[in-house]
């Protein structure tokens, strides 16, 4: 039978020494993502966890070689004045997919109850767990849930939060809205043909990069291009060793000028559809379809799947009908007082929505306002 421990990683120089091991882990993985990697979760805690804990949990196999690695952080949360030691992945927000990272010679299920099992007797570290965007796709997914709920003294809750559209480029069913993109791919012809240049997979985006940072902060008023760790951080990425050959970089310009532009990145399996940006003076033009419809056909070529990940834009599912879910799980021990406090405002939020409340009370407001008005 297979005995795991677990230990415990709470310093930045023990996590930057788990550089190689933990890559070739995620290298490893049957369902790695380009989040997971060792360069995204040490520069997103360096420059967005400033005011966090490293707890990383470290999962050995009795032969001593990493099984499983949780790639988590302690931050703390005000409730009502109260204090609360929130356990968190370390990448949040900005990352499309978290989770346990499991090796794929080792049972996921194991290697989830030594993360836990450690977690629950570490107790005096945390107050609750609030882990989101696992994706169904991974079944450690199920298996957090599972073995989260098997603890008696803890109350598990389980919560849906956004599809996630995938698309197979190799094998396997794929259905498309044929007429939509037909019209996209004509639609490139004709830019092509006034002077439109298209320009997909650069590797050197240097000097490319600042027109993207403004045409990007322009387009979307919440961009982490808006503010300074956010800049810092996507700096670091792009410069990073380990990311050199993962970044995709493609636009549109005209007459010398970005007009679509997307950031993403790309791994030997799969492409990310992760920051896209437009000229809103060529929106008629349709120059942010047509640019993903060219990323799309390009990498069709050479990889098994596009993820278009978070997110239910109409545009996603023109090109598939597959669709994922990402899930928040939050744990916490039942006696705990800063649990309650740190739950109590969603719970009354989701039991006003259960009840119609919101609703009833806009209703009931307008109705008033109607009376007054006549």
């Amino acid at each position: 039978m297979s005995v795991y421990s677990a230990e415990l990683v709470t310093t930045l120089e023990a996590f930057e020494a788990l550089k190689e091991p933990w890559n070739e882990l995620v290298a490893g993985m049957e369902y790695p993502e380009i989040f997971y990697v060792w360069e995204w979760n040490f520069l997103y805690f360096r420059h967005y966890r400033e005011n966090d804990r490293p707890l990383i949990v470290i999962v050995r196999h009795s032969s001593g070689k990493i099984a499983g690695i949780a790639p988590l952080c302690v931050r703390d949360v005000r409730r009502f004045g109260c204090l609360v030691r929130v356990v968190d992945t370390i990448v949040a927000e900005i990352g499309d997919y978290r989770n346990i990272l499991v090796h794929p010679a080792h049972h996921r299920g194991q290697v989830v109850a030594a993360v836990l099992g450690f977690l629950h007797e570490k107790n005096e570290l945390w107050d609750v767990i609030d882990i989101s965007q696992l994706c169904s796709r991974d079944p450690t997914t199920f298996h957090v849930v599972n073995v989260a709920q098997a603890h008696m003294d803890w109350s598990v809750r389980v919560q849906t939060l956004t599809p996630v559209a995938v698309r197979k480029l190799k094998t396997g069913r794929v259905v498309e809205n044929t007429r939509q993109l037909r019209q996209i791919r004509n639609r490139l012809k004709t830019l092509q043909q006034r002077g439109y240049t298209l320009h997909v997979a650069c590797r050197d985006i240097s000097q490319f990069w600042p027109a993207f940072t403004s045409l990007h902060r322009h387009a979307w008023r919440t961009s982490p291009l808006n503010t300074p760790h956010g800049r810092r951080f996507f700096d670091a990425l792009r410069h990073a060793e380990g990311m050199r050959d993962k970044i995709e970089f493609s636009f549109i310009e005209f007459q010398g000028q970005p007009v679509a532009m997307h950031f993403g990145f790309v791994d030997a399996r799969k492409v990310y559809f992760y920051m896209p940006a437009m000229d809103r003076a060529y929106r008629q033009e349709r120059v942010g379809a047509v640019l993903l419809s060219a990323v799309v056909d390009h990498y069709a070529k050479t990889h098994e799947a596009f993820d278009f990940l978070r997110g239910m834009e109409d545009y996603k599912v023109w090109y598939t009908d597959g669709l994922d879910m990402n899930m928040r799980v939050v744990a916490y021990r039942t006696s705990s007082f800063a649990a309650f406090v740190y739950n109590l405002r969603e719970s009354i939020r989701r039991f006003a929505v259960d009840l119609g409340l919101p609703k009833a009370v806009a209703q009931a407001a307008r109705r008033i306002m109607s009376k007054a008005n006549s």
